[in-house]
């Protein structure tokens, strides 16, 4: 398969080299808009640096990766479709819940394979949570996540300096981070979010996006859910964020922090905890080879552009809920 990668200086890319060096994988060239890690990248996949998404569209391939500033990202996605290039997509996808739903209805129009690397849906903790382990959908009655990564700093550092621009980002750490948790709780409900009520906060003055929110959702069968994100953790190599959890269900409680999962059932006295791998880092190639293995049965993605859309839609109402000191708002629209 020949793959093609656009903007490879995302802080997300490095996660994928392992599944991009399995036998039978082609990167036929690489493109860098932000002149940051490019030539490094294009070394270590002993491949071709363009010199821009415009020349590497040019070139012949079977798939992309797209990694762009959100403020590009729609228009790039478009062109892919419109050649018929399936692709993934890094959330969130576009920079605006508009540009998302355009191109979802351009991409099922098209009949082309999009995916969206929502990684929660491969990680240890969904295993967990599954039907399998007896937590089934309607049974859950509280999910309460926090998920504090590094200072916006990092992205400074990382040449991604834009992401603190709410015109080229879109959102700050809700539209980054939170994304992924309305995805959990929807998939795990396996019941759309309809209303959001939160309060929003930013630190540095020359940041203007947020760099720490609190998310307080109900989904269509009135399970609450609680989702707070932000900018704030002070992160290094070996410790890198804050991640814990609480999940009231009615077959039992759950609990986690670190590497434990501590759950106790209704009717036990005695709960158990076991050790699961919460580092998200670990779960993008993953994502990667499950796309590439759906495109080649011919089956939908796994996470997709219908996927972001929503979750774009409830980040969305979040932030005309914050707007409005934090009056719960209806989540837009309903996917057809």
């Amino acid at each position: 398969m020949k793959i093609a990668i656009f903007d490879v200086s995302h802080w997300h890319f490095p996660l994928y080299l392992s599944a991009l060096q399995d036998p039978g994988i082609e990167v036929i060239g690489i493109s860098d808009s932000a002149s940051f890690a490019g030539q490094k990248f294009a070394d270590q996949l002993n491949t071709k640096l363009f010199a821009s998404n415009e020349d590497l569209l040019k070139e012949n391939f079977d798939f992309a990766l797209v990694f762009s500033r959100h403020s590009d990202m729609a228009e790039l996605a478009e062109r892919l479709i419109t050649r018929g290039i399936p692709f993934l997509i890094e959330k969130p996808c576009g920079l605006n819940l508009q540009e998302v739903s355009r191109i979802r209805h351009l991409s099922e129009e098209r009949g082309v394979y999009v995916s969206v690397p929502f990684i929660l849906r491969v990680s240890d903790l969904a295993s967990r949570l599954s039907v399998s382990e007896g937590f089934a959908p309607d049974g859950y009655q509280h999910l309460a996540f926090r998920f504090i990564v590094g200072p916006v700093a990092r992205y400074e550092r990382g040449g991604c300096s834009w992401m603190l621009d709410k015109q080229y980002a879109g959102g700050g750490s809700t539209l980054n981070v939170g994304v992924h948790f309305i995805d959990l709780i929807s998939s795990l409900t396996d019941s759309p979010i309809t209303q959001v009520s939160a309060q929003m906060q930013t630190y540095r003055p020359d940041v203007t996006v947020e760099e720490q929110a609190a998310f307080t959702c109900r989904t269509a069968a009135g399970q609450i859910g609680v989702i707070e994100t932000g900018y704030l953790y002070p992160s290094t190599a070996d410790d890198q964020r804050d991640f814990a959890f609480s999940i009231s269900h009615s077959n039992s409680y759950v609990r986690g922090f670190s590497d434990q999962f501590y759950r106790k059932s209704r009717d036990q006295q005695q709960g158990r905890s076991v050790t699961v791998e919460y580092n998200t880092d670990a779960y993008y190639s993953t994502f990667l080879r499950q796309s590439w293995a759906d495109l080649r049965a011919g089956r939908k993605p796994l996470a997709g552009l219908r996927e972001a859309e929503h979750a774009f839609a409830v980040v969305e109402a979040g932030y005309r809920s914050a707007a409005n000191g934090g009056v719960p708002e209806q989540v837009q629209g309903t996917l057809e």
